[in-house]
């Protein structure tokens, strides 16, 4: 990051600058930082850098991966304002959240973006791992779908999830659902499906079929894959759990680097009938 450098040069060592990482996320007030374990003891240092830039209040570095059923960050606060519940805008929606509670990533934002633009007018739209409304948001106030239901297993997340349907003013069109997905997802109703879950979303095929109408849609299936394997293994899955279903895809690009090696992944998939259609 050639803004850290530059706070930094004559401070780190030539040694040290070269361990800076190469970038941060930055939600809403937030700065969070990923650290080289050699930088620990320079972390205050790099957290005075950043507290330098406009907007930035609070610094926290990340401990490890997003983890859990629930989708929790690992985050503590190394400078600044103790706070982490903040308001994050983008693409002209609003979203408020606790940043060390719940998962929001920045690094998704052309992701969200180009979503609606891809919906049609009275389509019915289920996002099985909403979040605090980061996919179905920008659906509901940036296209003109019939519904869209928004379904979080995570209590604090579906608490921001509320409420940010309430700030973006989409309520006539998000309907919020609490709790497991496989359990309480509407079947048989849905022109598009979002999986935006990473890990485990092939496990969640089977229901996204399930929650496509009869007749078929589109699934917008994300992954974290070794990079080696990058489209391959997850068109494979989808085909595979097809179970013979027509399966044509549509998209498939790469979201952001995920880790080393790792990329995380979208494909979006057009479903064919179901056998007993």
């Amino acid at each position: 990051m050639r803004y850290l450098r530059a706070a930094l040069q004559g401070l780190l060592t030539p040694e040290e600058l070269e361990l800076l990482p190469s970038g941060f996320n930055r939600i809403g007030h937030v700065a969070i930082i990923c650290l080289h374990p050699k930088l620990m003891h320079r972390g205050s240092d790099i957290a005075r850098a950043l507290l330098e830039l406009k907007g930035v209040r609070t610094v926290a570095l990340r401990d490890g991966a997003i983890h859990g059923r629930c989708r929790e960050p690992k985050l503590r606060v190394i400078a600044g304002e103790p706070c982490t519940e903040t308001l994050h805008r983008e693409n002209g929606c609003s979203f408020k959240l606790d940043v060390a509670k719940v998962m929001f990533s920045p690094g998704n934002l052309y992701e969200r973006a180009r979503l609606p633009k891809l919906v049609k007018r009275g389509e019915v739209v289920v996002d099985l791992f909403a979040g605090v409304g980061q996919f179905s948001i920008p659906l509901a106030g940036h296209s003109s779908p019939q519904r869209v239901y928004a379904i979080e297993l995570n209590p604090v997340a579906y608490g921001y999830l509320l409420e940010n349907v309430r700030i973006n003013r989409v309520g006539h069109v998000v309907k919020p659902m609490p709790g497991d997905c496989a359990a309480i997802a509407p079947r048989g109703v849905a022109d598009r499906v979002v999986l935006g879950i990473l890990h485990v979303t092939n496990r969640y095929i089977p229901l996204a079929l399930e929650v496509l109408r009869p007749s078929g849609g589109v699934v917008h299936y994300h992954e974290s894959v070794p990079s080696k394997l990058r489209f391959e293994r997850p068109v494979k899955r989808i085909r595979d759990a097809a179970g013979g279903r027509e399966v044509e895809i549509l998209d498939k690009r790469v979201v952001k680097r995920y880790a080393p090696g790792v990329d995380h992944i979208v494909v979006d998939a057009k479903i064919g009938p179901a056998a007993n259609f």
